[in-house]
């Protein structure tokens, strides 16, 4: 991978900032649970094809304090961005996990702030999972993180079917269907959830990231790849499903789970798996 800046890229998604011995860091979708036969909520093993994904070109370098603290994430095409983004949260990107899921490491990794441009080798638009990767060779790279994972029991959602079934359409994994796992909208407003081949895994690690105040462990069963779309009004991460929205609004995610997705969440603790930053450092510059 060779360091090089890019052009100017299509923003779409803007997102405002509000137990094993210690090793190198491996590439992987994300870390794995097997507590209470419950899968970390994120997880998924990468195709083949996916575990090669990485960056031909990439640019790191520190955030301009001038232009602080709207965080931005990019994707077009086989292009890369991100600006004004500290490193716990690329790697709860990376690794589809929520903020209490990442622990450990030195205090800026939570503080400092870096933009990051990148185009990903090959000449294919890469699917989600192979973005996922790309970034998580990235952080090796260039930041020099090492990790181990811990089970650690907090408060937590689970995941369940609720009653009458899920009502989740099945993915074809046609050749022109290339995965992904979105959600646009901010808090107060309508957000709407979009995923095209993704796995129950792919929705909750996007769903707990961006959405929710504490992790979501997976008590479904379900297995395979799905066509989801969901709509629901965002709440603050503190009052979900407390407060009282307009006749006219989109119902709130705790109920439009069950009548639009035949899932539930409730409020549970449990043992979640954790990843523990051992070491990192600031990357070189460019």
């Amino acid at each position: 991978m060779r360091d090089a800046g890019l052009g100017s890229i299509v923003v779409f998604i803007v997102a405002c900032v509000a137990s094993c011995g210690v090793a190198a860091a491996q590439p992987v979708v994300a870390p794995q649970q097997t507590s209470e036969r419950t899968q970390i909520a994120g997880a998924s093993q990468e195709r083949p094809a996916e575990a090669t994904a990485e960056f031909e070109v990439a640019t790191v370098k520190p955030s301009d304090p001038d232009q602080c603290c709207a965080r931005h994430f990019s994707r077009d095409g086989r292009h890369f961005a991100t600006y004004n983004t500290n490193l716990k949260y690329l790697i709860q990107w990376a690794y589809n996990l929520q903020a209490k899921q990442v622990v450990g490491g030195p205090a800026w990794i939570d503080q400092d702030r870096f933009d990051i441009v990148g185009e990903i080798d090959g000449t294919q638009t890469p699917n989600d999972h192979q973005w996922k990767v790309a970034v998580q060779k990235l952080l090796m790279d260039r930041f020099q993180i090492q990790f181990h994972h811990e089970s650690r029991e907090m408060s937590a959602y689970a995941l369940t079917i609720a009653k009458g079934g899920p009502k989740l359409a099945k993915g074809d994994g046609g050749p022109d269907h290339l995965q992904r796992m979105g959600f646009s909208g901010g808090i107060g407003q309508t957000m709407q959830g979009t995923g095209v081949d993704a796995t129950l895994g792919d929705f909750i690690g996007e769903l707990q990231r961006i959405v929710l105040d504490r992790p979501i462990v997976d008590r479904t069963g379900l297995t395979g790849t799905f066509n989801i779309q969901i709509t629901f009004t965002r709440e603050d991460q503190q009052s979900l499903g407390m407060g009282q929205l307009p006749d006219s609004a989109a119902p709130n995610l705790l109920e439009a789970l069950p009548q639009q997705l035949g899932l539930k969440l409730e409020g549970v603790k449990a043992p979640v798996d954790v990843l523990v930053i051992d070491h990192a450092e600031r990357p070189s510059a460019n």
